[in-house]
């Protein structure tokens, strides 16, 4: 069993789980457990497993019963997918070979015996973002701007992610700034504000050429000033610093067997 989850809240956390050949997905009530267990699965596991029916059921909320127990009811909620499809190739997520995860959503997997990016909305709150980003991929085709795209990736019959091309390179930095600025600027002429520039959100190849990745909060855009004021921080989000380093080169992490 695999576990995917989202932050510990006071109210509600989310957990997505592969059980087999199925996900599932379930909201703990605050209060359910302690928050060193929801925020640890190994500790998890052990108090979800009992609680688990058997059968092809997909979403269900777990909370204390009446006699201070936890116990597990069934919801039946149909889950919202992504409705842009333009790309004719569709890939199911748990026919996918896994590597680590970089960052939450987005891992290298091995596909069509090519290490390649998967990325997925793993809950509904992150599927408008997934469908900004598909869109973007749709109108960037083969304009070089972004990672190939290589197909849409569904659970369950819904589209929740992209697998796109893995591209080898580093984060840029400040000297890469000519390069940075005519990938984004090629992005503009197509009416699309990338919305969360940052030095990890441009690769940088060997030959210098650079793309941009992660477009989930992109949107269209036909305001030259709006352009021109994110073009206005290209210098400083060069040098900007996160939690979070992409490791987007393929010798950097340990790829799926």
């Amino acid at each position: 069993m695999l576990v995917d989850a989202s932050e510990v809240d006071a109210a509600n956390s989310d957990y997505r789980l592969r059980v087999g050949n199925q996900v599932k997905y379930l909201v703990i009530e605050g209060g359910t457990f302690h928050s060193d267990v929801l925020s640890f699965p190994p500790n998890l596991l052990p108090r979800l497993l009992p609680l688990l029916p058997p059968g092809n059921w997909t979403q269900a909320r777990v909370a204390r019963g009446q006699d201070g127990n936890p116990e597990l009811q069934l919801v039946h909620v149909v889950l919202p997918g992504v409705l842009t499809l333009w790309h004719p190739n569709r890939v199911e997520f748990l026919s996918l070979k896994y590597g680590n995860t970089w960052i939450s959503g987005v891992r290298m997997v091995r596909y069509d015996s090519k290490l390649v990016v998967a990325k997925v909305a793993r809950f509904d709150y992150y599927i408008d973002g997934m469908e900004r980003e598909t869109a973007v991929y749709q109108t960037i085709e083969g304009r070089g701007i972004g990672p190939a795209f290589l197909g849409h990736i569904l659970e369950g019959g819904r589209v929740i992610g992209i697998l796109v091309e893995l591209v080898e390179g580093r984060p840029a930095g400040p000297s890469d700034i000519h390069g940075c600025r005519d990938v984004l600027q090629r992005l503009h002429a197509l009416d699309i504000a990338h919305g969360d520039i940052f030095r990890h959100n441009f690769i940088v190849a060997s030959d210098g050429t650079v793309k941009l990745i992660d477009f989930e909060m992109s949107f269209p855009c036909s305001s030259a000033e709006v352009k021109d004021q994110e073009l206005a921080t290209l210098s400083s989000a060069l040098k900007e610093v996160r939690g979070v380093i992409l490791p987007y080169t393929s010798t950097q992490i340990v790829p799926p067997q």
